[in-house]
C-alpha cells in the first residue's frame, strides 16, 4: 500500500464503478494490515480513508480475492461499493434513486449470500445507516432516512430492523456519497460468539493483528501472560492450529470468560502474577500481550513499575532468537524500558483503541 494513499475520489460522476470495487472498514490504523491479510497486489487501485475511529479501505478485487473476504480476521465488516455521487445540499439526495434500484439490491443480497452465508430472516428485512468524515450540514439521519424511503418504495413489504438481513451504508467523506451493500454480518466482528463485554477486552480483529504480527509457527510455544477474556489466544488458534497456546491472568473471573469461549480447544489456563511467571527459563518461542493503559485500567506512574518487571520476567522465559509483541498506548515508557533494557525492537503499528491510539511493538531477544 501506498505510502500516503489517496482518500476515496472526490470527483467521479454518478456510476457504477467496477462491479468489483469494494470497501473494507477496519479500526484506525489497520487499514495496512488488512490489506497485507488479503495479499492484495493492486496498490494503484487502493484508495484509503481515516473516518473518526475507522479505517475506510475501497479496492478492485479479483475473484480470488473476492472469494477470501470472509476469511479476513483483521476487519470489522466488508460491503459491496454500489456507487457514488455528490451531495451538497439537501435535494441532491434526490439521486439516491438512481443507485437504489431492485437489482442492485438484489444482486448484493446474492453476493452477500453467496460469499456469508447468512441464516434466512422470517421475513424481509433491512435498514440504512450512515457514517461520515465529519460534522457537514446535511446530517447523517437525513441522509439515512432518505435511504429508508427509498428502499421502501421499491419493496414496500419489506420491515426495519437492526440488525438487519440487508443493510445499506452510505459514507458522507468530502461532499460526496458514496453507497455500499454491508456483506458481513455480527460474525465477522465477534467470531459468531456472543461479544464478550468486560471492560477492557480485547476486540477480535485487533487481537488478530496481533497474532498476525506476531506469525506464530508450527510447533512453536506462545504465551499471552495476560489474557483477560481469550480473544488473542482465540485467534492465535486460528491463525496456527499446530502451535502450543498458553495464557493466564491475575483475574479469576476474565478467566472464567476465556474458559467460556475456548472450550472447544485443549488449552492451558492458569491464575498467575504476569510479573513472575511459573514457566521455565528458555521454554517460550513468543509472548502476545495487550498491556493494560489507559486512564480506566493503569496510570502512567503504574507503568513505570509495572512494565519493567513485566518485561524482565518475559525475556527470562523467552527462547534465544524468540519475539513479544505488544500492545500499548504507553508508548513513552515502554521505550523507555526498551532503550535501558539494550533490546532490538520495532515499532509496527498503531490502532486506536477505545478512542486512544495505541501502538504494537515486536521485541527480539538475541
Amino acid at each position: 500500500m501506498p505510502e500516503n494513499p489517496r482518500q476515496f475520489d472526490t470527483h467521479r460522476s454518478t456510476a457504477i464503478v467496477n462491479e468489483n470495487r469494494f470497501v473494507l472498514l477496519s479500526f484506525a490504523g489497520l487499514a495496512k494490515v488488512s490489506l497485507q491479510e488479503l495479499k492484495n497486489q493492486s496498490d494503484s487501485s487502493v484508495e484509503v480513508t481515516r473516518l473518526p475511529n475507522y479505517d475506510l479501505v475501497e479496492l478492485v478485487l479479483t475473484p480470488a480475492e473476492i472469494d477470501n473476504l470472509p476469511r479476513l480476521r483483521t476487519v470489522e465488516d466488508v460491503f459491496w461499493k454500489m456507487g457514488s455521487f455528490p451531495v451538497s445540499k439537501k435535494s441532491d439526495l434526490t439521486k439516491l434513486t438512481s443507485l437504489i434500484q431492485k437489482d442492485l439490491l438484489l444482486k448484493g443480497l446474492a453476493l452477500k449470500n453467496r460469499l456469508f452465508h447468512p441464516k434466512k430472516p422470517k421475513q424481509p428485512n433491512f435498514n440504512c445507516f450512515v457514517k461520515q468524515d465529519r460534522d457537514r450540514s446535511i446530517y447523517r439521519k437525513e441522509i439515512a432516512n432518505k435511504m429508508v424511503s427509498t428502499i421502501a418504495t421499491i419493496f414496500p413489504k419489506w420491515k426495519i430492523r437492526d440488525p438487519a438481513s440487508v443493510e445499506l451504508w452510505g459514507f458522507y467523506i468530502q461532499h460526496r456519497l458514496h453507497l455500499a451493500f454491508r456483506l458481513s454480518d455480527n460474525r465477522m466482528r465477534y467470531r459468531a460468539q456472543r461479544p464478550f463485554s468486560r471492560p477492557g477486552a480485547l476486540r477480535p480483529t485487533i487481537a488478530a493483528a496481533l497474532i498476525q504480527t506476531a506469525n506464530p509457527l508450527p510447533s512453536e510455544t506462545v504465551v499471552d501472560p495476560m489474557c483477560g477474556t481469550g480473544a488473542i489466544l482465540a485467534e492465535g488458534i486460528t491463525f496456527q492450529k499446530r502451535a502450543t497456546f498458553i495464557g493466564g491472568d491475575s483475574d479469576p473471573e476474565a478467566l472464567v470468560s476465556a474458559k467460556q469461549r475456548l472450550w472447544k480447544h485443549d488449552l492451558c489456563l492458569r491464575e498467575w502474577d504476569a510479573t513472575q511467571l511459573p514457566l521455565e527459563p528458555s521454554s517460550i518461542d513468543c509472548f502476545v500481550c495487550n498491556l493494560p493503559f489507559g486512564q480506566q485500567y493503569s496510570t502512567a506512574g503504574n507503568n513505570r513499575d509495572l512494565y519493567p518487571r513485566l518485561v524482565s520476567n518475559w525475556l527470562t522465559r523467552l527462547k534465544p532468537k524468540g519475539r513479544i509483541v505488544l500492545l500499548t498506548a504507553d508508548t513513552k515508557t515502554m521505550e523507555k524500558i526498551l532503550g535501558q533494557l539494550d533490546l532490538r525492537w520495532q515499532a509496527s503499528w498503531k490502532v486506536k483503541v477505545l478512542g486512544t491510539w495505541a501502538t504494537t511493538y515486536r521485541i527480539w531477544k538475541e
